[in-house]
């Protein structure tokens, strides 16, 4: 499980300034992700598509010191302070609608993990496409899962007048709707949860 002292090598919000609750409900996402990571198996060439700073990427780098990771963030602060963290992690700055072509980095990836970011995208979609064109042999998604995530807020006192909602989440899902999202493009292997998020472990059509 991810240590306590992991929290404070970042500078996301959310995680240098979680409170222990919080950074208790983040760390059985983390073990739910390593989870899938196993479950993918087998496994040697890792994209996160929306890796921020690298705390999940940098997190599995850590335990899998063979594998080789690579990481695309469309925040160019993000990329350089992951590469600070995590020098043996690739990263570069791009889109998850347009992830171009990582050739130069690897010439293929075993598993996508897309993580906390389609939730924040008015077409989705694109972005599995995106991700399908990569053929991978698995993907890991996750996204909040609602209305919990929301609840969640509320307890906290968070986003009150937005009745939960964080302000940059424009898609809400729950198992039953992620999975209608996915299953145009990806078999699903797993649905899980770990609260407050769905997590999926998929294959490509």
């Amino acid at each position: 499980m991810i240590s306590d002292a992991y929290f404070s090598r970042f500078e996301t919000v959310k995680y240098r300034k979680a409170g222990a609750l919080k950074r208790r409900l983040i760390q059985r996402f983390a073990s739910a992700i390593h989870d899938l990571f196993i479950e993918a198996n087998p496994v040697e060439r890792v994209l996160e598509v929306g890796v921020g700073e690298g705390f999940l990427s940098g997190y599995l780098s850590e335990k899998f010191p063979e594998k080789q990771f690579t990481g695309v963030d469309l925040n160019p602060g993000d990329i350089e302070r992951l590469q600070r963290l995590f020098p043996r992690i690739q990263a570069r700055v791009g889109s998850a609608y347009d992830l171009g072509d990582l050739r130069e980095i690897s010439p293929g990836f075993d598993l996508v993990i897309c993580a906390e970011v389609l939730e924040h995208l008015d077409t989705p979609d694109r972005a599995l496409a995106e991700i399908q064109r990569l053929s991978p042999r698995r993907v890991i998604l996750s996204v909040p899962h609602e209305p919990f995530f929301k609840l969640s807020n509320l307890l906290a006192g968070n986003n009150v007048l937005r009745l939960g909602n964080d302000s940059d989440h424009v898609n809400h899902w729950n198992p039953t709707s992620l999975r209608r999202l996915i299953e145009p493009r990806f078999d699903v292997l797993r649905m899980t949860t770990s609260y407050p998020w769905v997590l999926c472990l998929a294959a490509p059509r």
